[in-house]
Parts: structure tokens; C-alpha cells; sequence
């Protein structure tokens, strides 16, 4: 038997199977395609609420981010602009002196989103308002030991000092000043410890 009739032969007995494997193949890469698409549309409308929200927040309306917000904390929750969303409407709620409010949409971020740098703010500005009602140990919890944001040890080192704990706080704030910050943050530092006894 020759190559030629051993391909026809092949083909003969594979045909169905090969037809079956191309259409199986063609109907995966358009259905990926598919859900691109929708994923694409999807992050667009998101993006477009988002804008609209923000922008209504600009000119003092805090509903529209709050409600946006809501809404996509379950169905979007890791999503960048329902974390974005959950910064102004923690803002929002801070403004208006709902800080267990505000305290929530931080937890939101904290739990949900995939971005570190969105994280560590939330983690901050949560830690601040726990500092600010004088819930210095669960400050401590949520900021951790083992820090590496310099604005997470400076604030580490404000909790000591309320605390009158000096040689902590002077500790941090030296941590603190280990990192690259500029000239006006490095200034504010090295006032605090000076401070200190």
C-alpha cells in the first residue's frame, strides 16, 4: 500500500472524528470569544456608572456613588470601581460623621479587592478613624506587626505617642523614616519624634 492510499485510508476511517474535533474546536474559540465580549461590555457599563456617580459626588450629591456602590459590592465585588466606589462612599460616610459606615465600605475594600495599593489606603484610613474613636488596640490589630508601608508605621507610631508609649512610637517613627518620603513627610517625622521624651 502506497502513502497515498494509507492518507486516504486515514482519512477514511477519521474523517468523522476529525469534522467533530474542528467543529468541537470552532465552537469553543467563538463562545470564548463570546465572553470576552461580554466581559468587555460589562467593565464598560461599569466604567460609565462609575464616572456618572463620581461625578454627581463632585457636585455634593452622595446617593448616586453610595447606590452604585451597593449594588456592586455583591455583584462585582473584586471589581476596581466597586472598590473605587467604596473609597467615596467611605468618604461620604466619614463626612457626615457615619464612621461605622465608612468603617464598613473600608472592610468591603480590605476583603474584596484585588489591588494592594487600594488595600493599604483602606487599611489606613480605617485605622485612623479607629484611632479616632479611641479604639487603639483594634488600630494595632488592623495595622499588623509586621508593616512594610511607611504611612501604616508613622501611623503605628501616632497610636504609641496617644498611647504615651515613647519608645514605641519613637521606634516606628525611625522605621518610618527608613523609607523614601519626601522632604515635607521626613520633616513631619522627625518634628514627632522630637517630641518625645
Amino acid at each position: 500500500m502506497s502513502d497515498e492510499e494509507k492518507i486516504v485510508n486515514w482519512f477514511e476511517s477519521n474523517y468523522k472524528s476529525l469534522v467533530l474535533g474542528i467543529v468541537i474546536g470552532l465552537v469553543i474559540l467563538f463562545s470564548y470569544k463570546s465572553f470576552l465580549s461580554s466581559q468587555n461590555s460589562k467593565q464598560l457599563e461599569l466604567s460609565r456608572s462609575f464616572d456618572l456617580a463620581v461625578q454627581s459626588f463632585h457636585e455634593g450629591n452622595t446617593e448616586q456613588i453610595i447606590s452604585f456602590t451597593k449594588l456592586n459590592m455583591t455583584e462585582n465585588a473584586d471589581n476596581i470601581y466597586t472598590s473605587l466606589a467604596s473609597m467615596y462612599s467611605a468618604k461620604a460616610m466619614y463626612i457626615n460623621n457615619k464612621l461605622n459606615e465608612s468603617k464598613f465600605y473600608y472592610d468591603h475594600i480590605i476583603e474584596n479587592s484585588n489591588d494592594m495599593e487600594i488595600i493599604n489606603l483602606a487599611i489606613y484610613r480605617k485605622a485612623k478613624i479607629l484611632v479616632e474613636q479611641k479604639e487603639y488596640d483594634e488600630a494595632h490589630a488592623l495595622l499588623g506587626e509586621d508593616i512594610t508601608n511607611y504611612q501604616h508605621i508613622e501611623l503605628k507610631g501616632d497610636i504609641y505617642y496617644i498611647q504615651k508609649d515613647d519608645q514605641n512610637a519613637r521606634d516606628y517613627y525611625n522605621q518610618a523614616l527608613m523609607y523614601e518620603i519626601t522632604p515635607n513627610e521626613r520633616k513631619n517625622i522627625q518634628a514627632k519624634i522630637n517630641l518625645l521624651k
